[in-house]
């Protein structure tokens, strides 16, 4: 991987906090067509700070999150 795109793979690190605060939270009705019906366990890959995640948790499904910038799953 050349500088750059390492740099730019790591952006979202330093910006985290404002992330986690300024993005919106995925609506209800996205769940609703996103997952397949009978569907239990979800990979949320890329995670982030984990809105998806928990909305996903939060309605029963069994996730399993990964998200490689440490400071993205800090928040």
């Amino acid at each position: 991987m050349t500088d750059r795109r390492l740099e730019q793979s790591r952006s979202f690190g330093a910006a985290a906090g404002a992330y986690q605060r300024g993005r919106p939270p995925y609506p209800a009705a996205a769940i609703d067509w996103l997952v397949p019906a009978g569907v239990r366990r979800i990979l949320d890959l890329g995670a982030g700070t984990g809105k998806l995640t928990r909305l996903l948790a939060d309605r029963g499904f069994e996730v399993l999150a990964v998200e490689p910038i440490a400071e993205m799953r800090a928040e």
